[in-house]
């Protein structure tokens, strides 16, 4: 693999997925869209990798000029759908733009797992869905990650864990809404790593994304002393046909991971 280009570069997963990659040495071509984060937090991503001579930002209209056949894009609908931003996905330029896939090695789409169960709002299903139709039409190589509850450093403030955080900091704003998967959750420095060796074996298809444990969102809700038990938690059955379940291996202890996020909320929500 030679060089990524990542839409949606200073969203949640996204960005972490950018780093991942530059610290092997990958040159990242970055487009920022304009659904993403508020521009202090834009500025702060910004700092964390904008001195890395592998990392440059262009826009979306140059990502297909500026292809070749040995690049690998990844666009994360998962952070989009978790921001409420996912009428994004209708946008006709970002279509167009995506309709070079010829030129691509590689497609890569970070999914919500929620969409295997039909535990999604019907509106975003639909627009996702549509759009998930139209990039296989391409016949190109598809790799579709499948993502429950992500969390650790920069997740938004739309994940209740990040909500609770901000509240107790005094920084929250009125919570949206529950959309996250509550079956499961991952550390975000965990699911990076998977999703990077998914990426590099270039095997196409459907994977699911999983912590391996029963209960390890409830664990982390009580960690956060979060009184969310059971909330959505259906065991709903999902398509499995040509699905392949990945096990995120855990590196470190879920008190430490939270500790992580919420010392990093602190570090950039207030003066502390």
């Amino acid at each position: 693999m030679d060089k990524v280009v990542i839409v949606g570069v200073f969203d949640f997963v996204n960005f972490h997925v950018c780093k991942a990659f530059l610290d092997k040495g990958i040159e990242v071509r970055g487009v920022q869209l304009e659904t993403e984060e508020n521009e202090d937090m834009v500025i702060e991503k910004r700092l964390e990798i904008g001195r890395n001579a592998n990392f440059s930002e262009v826009s979306l209209g140059d990502i297909s000029n500026q292809s070749s056949d040995n690049d690998t894009i990844v666009l994360s609908v998962f952070d989009l759908y978790m921001r409420y931003k996912e009428d994004y996905l209708l946008k006709e330029d970002l279509i167009s733009n995506l309709n070079s896939l010829n030129k691509w090695e590689n497609i890569v789409i970070l999914v919500p797992s929620q969409l295997l169960k039909n535990m999604i709002d019907l509106k975003a299903q639909v627009v996702i869905e549509d759009f998930l139709k139209r990039i296989k039409a391409q016949n190109i190589s598809l790799q579709l990650l499948y993502l429950p509850t992500v969390f650790g450093p920069w997740q938004p403030e739309t994940f209740i864990f990040q909500s609770s955080i901000l509240t107790d900091l005094n920084r929250g704003k009125p919570f949206k809404g529950m959309r996250e998967e509550t079956n499961d959750a991952l550390f975000v420095d965990d699911t990076v790593k998977a999703i990077i060796e998914i990426i590099e074996n270039k095997e196409p298809g459907r994977y699911l994304f999983q912590s391996g444990k029963s209960n390890q969102w409830d664990l982390c809700a009580a960690l956060l002393q979060i009184n969310e038990h059971g909330l959505n938690n259906r065991k709903e059955e999902i398509n499995e046909e040509d699905l392949s379940k990945i096990i995120v291996q855990s590196n470190v202890p879920l008190s430490v991971a939270l500790t992580r996020q919420i010392e990093h909320a602190h570090r950039i929500n207030t003066n502390e």
